[in-house]
Formats: C-alpha cells, structure tokens, sequence
C-alpha cells in the first residue's frame, strides 16, 4: 500500500483511478503525514457475494428480512433501494 498526499492525490486523480481498475493498486491517502483514508478497488476491502453484489450488501438484506419478519412488513426498505438501483 502506498501513501499518498492530498495534493498528489488532486494532481494525479486520473491516473491512480487507472491504476486501480488495471493494477488493483491500493494508495492510503494522507493529510500532512497521517492517514485519512484509502483508496481502494471495490473488491479489495468487501467481497462480493455469488450475485456480484458487495458482500456488505448481502448481510445487510438478511439483517432486513430478520427484522421484517418480526414486524410483519411487507416489503423492507432495503429491499426497496435495491429494487430501485436495478
């Protein structure tokens, strides 16, 4: 994982985005010498489930269906904005 500033990261934007859909590079962004952040491929810091979706994504839908059940809704919000992103 490399570090890299603020302002490198405002310079040269187009090229670490390249770098990280051909070379799944990995950069911790920093601010005066600390980190603040990563910049990451999607895969690399959630795996995808069997679907292709964010495995976050699938553990937040069985999370929502546990408390649907319980409440006798018919359609969770979850399910809802996944509907409408398709």
């Amino acid at each position: 994982m490399k570090d890299i500033g603020i302002r490198e990261l405002k310079k040269n934007a187009s090229a670490l985005v390249r770098n990280l859909a051909e070379g799944h590079a990995v950069y911790t962004i920093t601010r005066r010498g600390k980190p603040v952040g990563i910049l990451a491929p999607p895969d690399h810091l959630v795996p995808a489930d069997r679907a292709g979706r964010p495995g976050g994504w699938a553990r937040l839908e069985a999370l929502a269906d546990r408390m649907n059940a319980s409440r006798g809704s018919r359609k969770s919000a979850v399910r809802e904005l996944s509907d409408m992103r398709r």
